[in-house]
Order: structure tokens, then sequence, then C-alpha cells
């Protein structure tokens, strides 16, 4: 651990209380002006740390920063990692990246323009959550690429379970839930070669509702953040443990394995469930007028390729059997 992440770990465990510059220097085997530049970094980087001659430093508060620094230390696969104070979308900026000899990592403090599926955007206040997008070149074809978007959500599910102790679920395709509502959003994009056929850029944008904020009126029944953890936790641990997973299970692909996690965090299957989709709305004879209207289903089984298996329960397809690929669904309790 370099001495400027050391040195903040001291003053953490210490916050608050005065410590001075040479029980710091003996504590970690460094001098006093070595002591002096790492409190400067840290400072410069959005640290409160207070200094008062025969007295020492002190943390004063220990916000959550997040530190390019330490997720360098801790992110196990090797990675370039970018950190923004300010940005409009961490997806937008994950596909400006030319070089991906090594993936890429972006995480900003604050999104102005989250993008969220289906051109929704997504809420994210300054400092409240951990906003994150990576971008690598994949060595593989686009039957497994159809999974990433499965992987990343149980990679998220494993991260905040670990990091908070927490017990996140998954509904279909990319949401993950607490209690029954929304605390983290993913959406994965990619950009392939029409002349190669091949896809060149995967990105993978996710989005943690971290800390109580204020939300919309719009989003306050049906969104949530990482209530009561069960341990304390920070946006920096979070990221590291989301990219660990991830790159973790993108270099040892294990896919029965993948799917069968994946399957036993959902919460949506055996669960009536409304599917938003114009194109079966009509198969189901639907009028014109009506195909925006939800479609009453059954969630009955996650395919091996990450597709949703559902049972219609309405209109002239009703009792028959389909694959879902794509589309936005809601979960409905309580139906007769």
């Amino acid at each position: 651990m370099s001495t400027k992440l050391t040195l903040l770990e001291l003053l953490t465990e210490n916050t608050g209380t005065y410590i001075s510059g040479q029980e710091i220097a003996d504590q970690l085997g460094i001098s006093r002006n070595s002591v002096w530049k790492a409190v400067k970094k840290l400072q410069d980087q959005g640290y409160e740390i207070e200094s008062m001659p025969s007295r020492g430093y002190r943390l004063v508060n220990t916000g959550d920063i997040l530190s390019a620094d330490y997720l360098k230390e801790n992110i196990k696969h090797p990675c370039r990692i970018t950190v923004m104070e300010k940005t409009g979308s961490t997806n937008n900026e994950a596909k400006a990246f030319k070089d991906l000899s090594l993936p890429q990592i972006v995480l900003a403090n604050e999104q102005t323009g989250g993008r969220g599926r289906l051109g929704r955007t997504f809420h994210s206040p300054a400092g409240a959550g951990l906003y994150m997008s990576m971008a690598f070149q994949p060595d593989f074809g686009l039957d497994r690429a159809m999974l990433t978007t499965a992987m990343s959500a149980v990679a998220a599910a494993r991260a905040i379970e670990r990091v908070t102790g927490l017990n996140p679920k998954i509904k279909w395709v990319n949401d993950i839930y607490l209690n029954g509502k929304k605390v983290c959003g993913i959406l994965t994009e990619a950009e392939s070669n029409f002349e190669t056929g091949r896809i060149e850029k995967i990105i993978v944008g996710i989005g943690v509702n971290c800390f109580e904020a204020a939300l919309p009126e719009e989003l306050k029944d049906i969104a949530t953040y990482l209530e009561n953890p069960q341990k304390e936790f920070s946006r920096n641990e979070l990221a590291a443990a989301i990219a660990n997973e991830f790159f973790g299970m993108l270099a040892d692909f294990n896919k029965v394995q993948m799917l069968r996690e994946y399957k036993s965090r959902s919460f949506i299957l055996g669960e009536q469930i409304m599917i938003f989709n114009p194109a079966i709305a009509r198969s189901i004879g639907r009028p014109e007028n009506r195909l925006s209207e939800g479609i009453r289903a059954r969630a009955i089984d996650i395919d091996e390729n990450g597709g949703l298996v559902i049972e219609f329960l309405e209109g002239r397809r009703s009792r028959e059997m389909e694959t879902l690929t794509t589309g936005e669904i809601t979960v409905r309790k309580g139906w007769e």
C-alpha cells in the first residue's frame, strides 16, 4: 500500500484526533518530510486534514471521496482508471477511449446525464452514488457477449453483498433490487465493426444508489439506496469489489455457474409480470391503440443465453410459452 493510503488509513482510525508528525513517521517508517508530502496529496484530493504546530495532523471528516490511488491498489486486474468530479455520462466517457490494450474504468462523483435502458435517465446526485463504466475489448463472439449484462448483474450483486452485508436480488435483465425497490441499474453497450463482424468494444455502465439522498417524486416508491448496511462501506470499496468480481468472472468464464447464480438471485421467477413490448402485444391480438399497455404473463425460467422464458396469461396466445431476449417487465403481485 502506498504511503498516502497508509497515512489515510491511520488518520481514519483516529478521525478527529491529532497525531504528531513524528508519531506518524515512526509508525509508517518514513521521514517527517514524507509525512508532510503525503498529507498535501490527500488534501489536494479533497480530504479535510487539519495541521497544528506541536499537535500534528487530524482528519476532520472522512467523507467518501473517490480515489484513483485506492482503486489502483485494490483492483486485482490490470486496468486504467479515470476519476472525474462531474460528467454527463460515464458510459459516454468510456466510449471515447481508443486504447483498450488494458480495460478502462471511469468513475464520476456526479452525473448530469446518466442513462438507463430505453432512453431513460438515471438519477445521479453528487456524492450519493457510485457511477462507473468499464470498457474492454472482448476476445469472444456475439453469443457470449449477450451474457455480459447478466454477468454484470451477478458481479454487482456479489459486490454489494460482500461490501455491505445486504442481500440484493436481480430483476431481469439488469436491475438490482433491495426490499422490492431498485438500488442499481446496469446499461451494457457494444460497438462492432461492420466489415469484420467483430465486437470491438463492450461498455458496462453501473449506477448504484449508495447513500441517502432526496429522490425525485416519481422515484420515491420504486427506488432506494443501500439502506442500513450491516457494515460501513465506501464507494471506493464497492467500485473495487464490482471490478474484481466482473473481471474475475470474465477471465474465468463459467456460463453454467454464472447462470445458476443469476437464477438463484432472481426474484421474478414464478411471479406474475407485465411485459411491455408492442410487437408482442400485436401478436396476442391487441388493437393498435393498446400496444403500449402491459401484457400479463408469468416468469418461468432463465434460458442458457440469459433469455427470460415466460408464459402468456392473456390474449390469443394465453398459456403459450416464449423466450424474451429484450424488453421491459414489471412484477405484479396479488393478481387473482
